[in-house]
C-alpha cells in the first residue's frame, strides 16, 4: 500500500539541511516569483523526465500553495514507487509566513 506523510513547515526546514528531493508543483509564473531555495519546479512538460531520472529511495518532499494539490500529487509519487514521500503542510503561504 503506498502512503505518503503529511509534514510542518517546520519539520521541512529541518530536513531540507539534507540529501532530498524539494519539488514545486506550482505554476511556473509563481515558481519564477518566489520559492524555496533549492527547490526543483516540476510540471506537466518535465515530471516525466524526472520520474524516470530520480532515485526513488531519496526524501521526497512536494508543496503547492496552501498544500491541498501537493497531497494528491504526494500520492501519486509513492504509488509510482517513491519510498519517502512527504507533502508539506500550508504549502508555500504558510512557508513565507512562517517565523522559523
Amino acid at each position: 500500500m503506498s502512503t505518503f506523510k503529511q509534514i510542518s513547515v517546520e519539520e521541512t526546514k529541518e530536513m531540507i539541511s539534507s540529501d532530498i528531493y524539494l519539488l514545486d508543483i506550482r505554476d511556473k509564473g509563481s515558481y519564477d516569483s518566489g520559492h524555496i531555495n533549492g527547490a526543483i519546479h516540476l510540471s506537466n512538460e518535465n515530471i516525466d523526465e524526472f520520474v524516470m531520472n530520480a532515485d526513488k529511495e531519496k526524501e521526497t518532499i512536494i508543496y503547492c500553495y496552501k498544500g491541498i494539490s501537493s497531497r494528491d500529487a504526494a500520492k501519486y509519487f509513492s504509488e509510482i514507487g517513491f519510498r519517502e514521500v512527504f507533502s508539506m503542510q500550508g504549502g508555500y503561504e504558510k512557508w513565507v509566513n512562517s517565523d522559523v
